[in-house]
């Protein structure tokens, strides 16, 4: 089921995204002057650009810690789930279809044992958190730019996806405690469907709640820091105020279908969001190239060290004796090893 569900986000991801990514792309460079767009990504202070790499590894570090705690898998260090965070990345980075954060869920059911269905809840739980977050960035920020269709449309979707969020947990809340599990004769589809229902409608606890509504500002801050460093590297001024802005608008928009990476239509958020700020064109795609890379990058190429090293694990445990069919449980792992 998770193979299909890949399958199908990768056409999707391929049919929708990659025009729509080439028409946002020719939309954000046309009025720009590339050669102007060139100098000021040469004149960039390095200096400023390694500490946004930093606040950047920051956002991934506190990811990690939210997800650990929602997870509840304390056999699993912090620096187990940063692995996985940033491999997911790394995937999202060459795959359309958001194919990373399925993968996580089937990473984190290898590494902590646990059933496919309550790892996949997890995930949901843990982008919700980043859904809700960004969400209240632009709420408070949107008093303080201009207003435009666009804009209006991406404050609109967020709100929208941040209640349908809030629907689907709700939801599972409400079926669990009316239809009780039945253990006999149920599918995999079934129990898989059945295990992550229980796991968005696990609850949080309201101490727990504040804690990761808490952690989630604070990653999505440490990428507001990443983006006023890289723009006071182009000579751009941005305040703390027009920072969560920016951070709220480009990360909400590229929820839309796009290409690989990102490309064309996080450039498009950049140059729109900073254009309300009174930015130029050219200042601007300049900041949306380096600000890309400046995540793009180092996840691609630490991710991509850590699949590989992934892979090669598994393909030794693969070679490994394995237990009999009758000792396994429905998550496939020995059942000595699930308990």
């Amino acid at each position: 089921m998770v193979t299909l569900l890949r399958s199908r986000a990768v056409l999707v991801g391929l049919a929708v995204g990659v025009p729509l990514s080439a028409v946002l792309l020719w939309l954000a460079s046309r009025n720009a002057d590339l050669a102007a767009v060139r100098a000021a990504l040469a004149d960039a202070e390095l200096g400023l650009v390694a500490l946004a790499i930093a606040a950047i590894a920051g956002v991934y570090l506190l990811q990690a810690s939210r997800w650990r705690s929602i997870a509840r898998t304390p056999e699993l260090p912090t620096r187990r789930f940063g692995e996985m965070v940033v491999s997911g990345v790394a995937v999202n980075d060459v795959l359309p279809g958001r194919i990373g954060d399925l993968l996580r869920a089937r990473w984190l059911q290898v590494d902590a044992l646990i059933p496919g269905g309550r790892a996949l809840a997890t995930v949901f739980v843990d982008r919700s958190f980043d859904v809700l977050a960004l969400t209240l960035f632009l709420a408070i920020s949107l008093s303080f730019v201009a207003s435009t269709a666009w804009l209006a449309r991406i404050a609109l979707g967020a709100f929208a996806l941040l209640g349908a969020v809030v629907l689907v947990l709700a939801g599972a809340r409400v079926y669990t405690r009316r239809r009780p599990r039945e253990r006999l004769r149920r599918g995999l589809v079934r129990r898989l469907l059945r295990d992550t229902v229980e796991g968005l409608a696990d609850p949080l606890g309201r101490r727990r709640g504040v804690l990761l509504v808490a952690i989630s500002l604070g990653a999505w801050a440490m990428w507001a820091v990443a983006a006023m460093l890289v723009a006071r590297s182009l000579s751009i001024g941005l305040s703390p105020m027009e920072a969560m802005f920016v951070t709220a608008v480009v990360n909400l928009g590229v929820a839309i279908p796009s290409s690989p990476g990102f490309i064309g239509t996080y450039q498009w958020l950049a140059v729109s969001a900073l254009a309300l700020l009174s930015v130029p064109t050219d200042q601007a795609l300049a900041f949306s190239i380096l600000m890309h890379a400046v995540w793009y990058v180092p996840t691609l190429v630490v991710g991509g060290v850590l699949l590989v090293r992934r892979l090669i694990t598994r393909a030794h445990v693969l070679t490994l004796p394995r237990a009999p069919a009758a000792d396994r449980d429905s998550s496939g792992v020995p059942a000595a090893e699930a308990r």
